[in-house]
């Protein structure tokens, strides 16, 4: 890892607690930190959701992300970047790595997802658990920062993003999602109950 790599990940450092940002809105830490599934409650407060495929493909993770899948070394893993939209406007970057080698046992839906949500595979399969989600504010030039730029051109520069991951967990396999919540999710209320997640 280069210095400038090193400066970044302190900068935009995962935490277990919420960040104490009186500036955050009561609304926006509802969206952040409500549990079960981010699909189900934007559909329930937007009139049309889409999710947006970006990519799917093998791709050398993070350094803190093979660790956080509790990986030996890096090596390419299966990578899946979406953006989730409300009323056709961008609200969620969501960017997805798992372990390759456990894909077929363990994600077998995952290949075949295509511009489906991952929330309606996960959150329906009582063999998936989920660990607690970390959140940070990812500065304009954190690398997953930099990829939401290169898909939303529009997307404010100025400012860093609150983001939260988790690792979702079934028999062996390891998928991390990390999920940067963009300004336009301000406009929508978090809905209190969903139907299931």
């Amino acid at each position: 890892m280069t210095a400038f790599e090193s400066r970044t990940f302190r900068q935009s450092r995962w935490r277990f607690d919420f960040p104490h940002d009186p500036e955050i809105s009561l609304d926006i830490r509802r969206w952040i930190t409500g549990a079960g599934s981010l699909t189900q409650r934007l559909i329930s407060a937007s009139g049309t959701f889409r999710v947006q495929l970006l990519s799917q493909q093998p791709m050398p993770p993070l350094a803190d992300e093979w660790r956080r899948l509790g990986m030996r070394w890096q090596r390419p893993v299966v990578t899946r970047e979406v953006i989730l939209l409300c009323d056709d406007e961008p609200v969620v970057f969501a960017h997805t790595v798992a372990r390759p080698e456990r894909m077929r046992q363990d994600w077998p839906f995952l290949r075949g997802l295509g511009h489906r949500s991952l929330g309606s595979a996960l959150f329906i399969d009582p063999q998936v658990a989920r660990t607690p989600f970390e959140f940070a504010r990812l500065a304009p030039h954190h690398p997953l920062m930099q990829r939401a730029f290169q898909a939303l051109p529009a997307l404010p520069r100025e400012r860093p993003l609150l983001a939260r991951r988790s690792v979702f967990r079934r028999a062996q396999g390891a998928m991390l999602v990390t999920e940067i919540f963009l300004p336009s999710l301000a406009r929508l209320r978090p809905p209190h109950q969903v139907q299931f997640g």
